[in-house]
């Protein structure tokens, strides 16, 4: 049997709109639980984000790609980023 971890995500700069998370508390993110190994790119794809490329994420501070594998414990934060001048 595979083992199941539990990851926290949090969506800012609009993303929650655009994947139409209602009642959504960026404070709060959204709990998921997948399997252990599984990389940030497919827990992602299904809550319904469908281009990964346009999107920074950070894990404890840190930056990573949608090719990391989550850990149990992990939160990641997901926001587009933007400019101006």
């Amino acid at each position: 049997m595979d083992k199941k971890i539990s990851v926290r995500i949090k969506f800012f700069s609009g993303l929650d709109k655009d994947l139409k998370l209602e009642n959504y508390n960026p404070a709060e993110g959204i709990r998921i639980v997948i399997p252990k190994g599984k990389r940030l790119k497919l827990a992602l794809k299904a809550m319904g984000l469908k281009t990964f490329s346009d999107c920074a994420y950070f894990r404890s501070g840190e930056r990573i790609s949608p090719w990391s594998k989550l850990r149990d414990g992990d939160e990641v934060t997901c926001l587009k980023p933007s400019g101006g001048g």
